[in-house]
């Protein structure tokens, strides 16, 4: 299935994307930054959004605890996605914590 894919090409071409996309980025946050699109309205509405995302993700890990358990034996797909639950639940405690000593 590999047969044909360099490595070597795919190492040579990875920082070549990253850095184009950092320039990318950064251009991006500095016209924004003239065209004043980072105000509180801008804020107020990307957190909102990052909170209904974050609630639609944690629902979509749990069914898919689920769905692993009744369909299948623990075994990696249910490890990985307990990791996942860990790692979204200890971030969300994390960001929460130094937000609450910021405020």
């Amino acid at each position: 299935m590999y047969e044909e894919f360099d490595i070597v090409s795919f190492l040579m071409g990875l920082p070549l994307a990253i850095i184009l996309i950092g320039i990318i980025a950064l251009y991006n946050i500095k016209k924004g930054r003239k065209e004043r699109r980072y105000d509180e309205r801008y804020s107020k509405i990307h957190d909102g959004a990052r909170s209904i995302s974050w609630y639609v993700t944690s629902a979509f890990i749990l069914l898919s605890l689920i769905f692993v358990l009744i369909y299948e034996r623990p075994s990696t797909a249910f490890f990985v996605l307990t990791v996942l639950w860990i790692v979204h639940t200890t971030s969300y405690g994390i960001g929460a914590a130094i937000l609450n000593k910021k405020m």
